[in-house]
């Protein structure tokens, strides 16, 4: 069984977008702020989001919630972040942490009541939190840990890697810096992992040891390389490696004002602020030689042949001037535009004076001071290199917040308040962007966690197991699709118009689910009980199965369309309808002679390939070659009549119908919102 999650404080899900490809399952989300809940709803339409988190300690308690394997979530930062208020506690964004800490324990008390494991518990915060005036950190230990009593750093604040056991739950806390894991930005944050489990040490799971006993080694070597993003996505690449092709950026600001810029200190999300101490943001380099007369081109390569900022020559008369190339004196990066030396310098500008050593060139005028050494005196002795005051560098979009947090592309670009995606407005994108975590860096802690779990035999069935293989592949053959072949959304909405509602899919891949309640290969539809779960949530269950010859796990049935109906028939006996899109091959041993309905569709149908399909070749495309369907209706309690028929257009047709309503439903509640 996948190891399975609830997430608080759910914001973007960067915890799903990590640990989904390899394994974990989400069962819940919490989380209240509008854009992120649509956020999550787009993408994740399956799972509940359960709001506000102050609840669900009483809800899992209820047995209302389920309690997962572990617990994740980051609490309001706000409280301790040194550029906030440092509200602390007795901030109510705060006082969230604490309520992270009850929910933690009642997810335990249900588990325990359930004979299982206790959780693991994720936990992530700003760097400030450690150096709180009023011990938050030392409070949130003591909650975790079981003591009576907060606890409290040796000096005047917690270090930066920890480790405390108390009577409830051991506990590890690392700062962790996203700019080690790949993205190009400089983003610290405070990681706990706690769990009152004796088969696992959170310390194995957070820390890495060298060699040498006690010492940890970083997640990554720095100067090496630096995290580029391209127009092909993130990539790693030599600071000096033609970083001014292909579209290539350096991040800097955030507050770093000192030291090297590569990496940005952050990706903020302050709104729309365009301040050097707080936002991202980015230079260009370009390859080529270009006609943008918008931008000047700084930090030339291979010694200034390419891109240089300024360029000198000397005349016959041993005068130094500044040269555009076609023998005219320009001036250095002309805002004016025009002819050479129209306008203002924008960096800098310098002036020959007569010494008694010769002629020299000087910086000169009321311009900013640009490229001097802090060292050797003189009037450029610790000048800066550029006046950020009147610079103006254009802010990061969102599909680069994005990449630097390790998002798809797009990944916050959904339908919002009545305007499609396409028009999705760009600061409650940048707002939720920088609110997130990393996703590479949760990627590495689910990872760590995986591997500190005790190994077990693997309980999977090989179905399930040769499924995942075929998902991982990176490229696929249309023969390979079998069982995975997914209904066309028109399709399924126009059965689930006649014949739903739709609340339970008893055959899914977990991507391609229909309904908000499914099974997936792993739970195995033929060990649930469909009657008692439709008995809760009310509705029809409806099934698009597996026509694969029948496999087994152990001497239980996973496949085969033979023990699939005879299954159904079991289930119909229990009371509830099962509505079956079926080939309509009635010569079958496995055909349903005995259903309640059978609606034979006019018109052949075809199925769409899964999200994870990757075409090997040009030649992998689906053809015409549909086959001839059929609706069958199991319901003991049906009054209409034994068959039917229904043409393919019609269900298109109401699919469609029914898609705009809802879409219009959509739109309407995120007015409204």
């Amino acid at each position: 069984m996948s190891l399975t999650y609830g997430s608080v404080c759910s914001g973007i899900e960067a915890a799903s977008v990590a640990w989904e490809p390899i394994g974990m399952k989400p069962l819940w989300f919490s989380e209240i702020e509008p854009f992120p809940s649509a956020v999550l709803a787009a993408h994740w339409p399956q799972v509940d989001n359960l709001g506000d988190m102050t609840k669900l300690a009483a809800a899992v308690r209820a047995g209302d919630v389920p309690a997962p394997d572990l617990l994740v979530g980051g609490t309001p930062c706000q409280a301790f972040s040194v550029a906030g208020l440092r509200g602390g506690l007795s901030d109510e964004r705060g006082q969230l942490t604490l309520s992270y800490v009850e929910l933690a324990d009642s997810i335990d008390e249900k588990r325990e009541q359930n004979g299982e494991q206790p959780a693991i518990i994720v936990w992530e915060n700003v760097p400030g939190v450690l150096s709180s005036k009023d011990n938050a950190f030392g409070c949130f230990l003591a909650g975790l840990a079981g003591e009576s009593e907060e606890l409290k750093p040796t000096g005047e604040k917690w270090t930066n890697v920890g480790y405390v056991s108390g009577p409830k739950r051991t506990i590890a806390w690392r700062i962790l810096d996203a700019q080690y894991f790949g993205v190009a930005q400089r983003r610290r944050r405070v990681f706990v992992v706690a769990s009152a489990r004796t088969d696992i040490c959170p310390a194995e799971i957070l820390f890495e040891y060298d060699s040498m006993h006690g010492d940890i080694t970083p997640c990554g070597e720095t100067g090496q390389t630096v995290a580029a993003l391209t127009k092909n996505g993130v990539g790693a690449t030599g600071a000096d490696d033609n970083q001014a092709q292909a579209g290539h950026l350096i991040a800097f600001g955030g507050g770093n004002t000192s030291g090297e810029i590569k990496v940005a200190t952050t990706c903020t999300a302050h709104g729309a602020r365009l301040d050097f101490d707080t936002d991202t943001f980015a230079v260009h380099g370009t390859q080529d030689p270009d006609v943008n007369h918008e931008l000047a081109h700084t930090l030339g390569r291979n010694h200034g042949q390419e891109n240089a900022c300024i360029s000198f020559a000397e005349n016959s008369q041993g005068e130094i001037r500044l040269q555009g190339g076609d023998g005219q004196i320009v001036g250095p990066l002309s805002t004016g535009g025009g002819k050479p030396g129209q306008g203002y310098p924008a960096v800098v500008s310098f002036q020959e004076r007569g010494r008694d050593d010769g002629r020299n060139l000087e910086i000169g005028g009321e311009l900013a001071y640009a490229l001097t050494s802090p060292a050797g005196g003189g009037r450029g002795q610790e000048r800066n290199i550029a006046d950020f005051n009147t610079m103006t560098v254009r802010r990061l979009t969102p599909v680069e917040c994005e990449r630097l947090q390790g998002f798809p592309d797009n990944h916050t670009k959904i339908s919002w308040r009545g305007k499609d995606a396409a028009d999705c407005p760009d600061g409650p994108r940048y707002r939720a962007i920088g609110n997130s975590m990393a996703v590479p860096v949760m990627r590495w802690i689910g990872e760590r966690i995986l591997a500190a779990l005790p190994e077990t035999q693997d309980l999977r069935s090989d179905y399930v197991i040769e499924l995942e293989e075929l998902r991982n592949k990176s490229a696929h053959m249309l023969k390979e699709v079998g069982d995975q072949w997914r209904t066309p959304d028109a399709l399924y909405w126009g059965i689930n118009a006649k014949f739903g509602p739709f609340t339970l899919d008893l055959f899914t891949d977990g991507q391609n689910s229909k309904c908000p309640y499914y099974y997936t290969a792993e739970d195995n539809a033929l060990t649930q009980d469909w009657s008692e779960k439709l008995k809760e949530l009310g509705g029809a269950a409806y099934g698009n199965p597996p026509y694969s010859r029948a496999t087994y796990h152990g001497k239980q049935a996973v496949t085969g369309m033979v023990h699939i109906m005879e299954y159904a028939k079991s289930m119909r006996e229990k009371g509830g309808r099962y509505v079956f899109l079926l080939k309509a091959a009635t010569s079958e041993t496995w055909w349903p002679e005995w259903a309640d309905h059978v609606a034979f569709i006019r018109g052949r149908i075809g199925f769409d390939l899964p999200d994870w399909f990757v075409p090997a070749n040009e030649k992998q495309k689906p053809s015409g070659a549909f086959f001839a369907g059929a609706i069958v209706i199991l319901d003991k309690d049906w009054q209409g009549d034994k068959i039917s028929y229904i043409s393919r257009d019609e269900l298109l047709a109401i699919g469609e119908l029914f898609m705009q309503q809802a879409h219009w439903l959509v739109e309407k509640t995120g007015e409204a919102a």
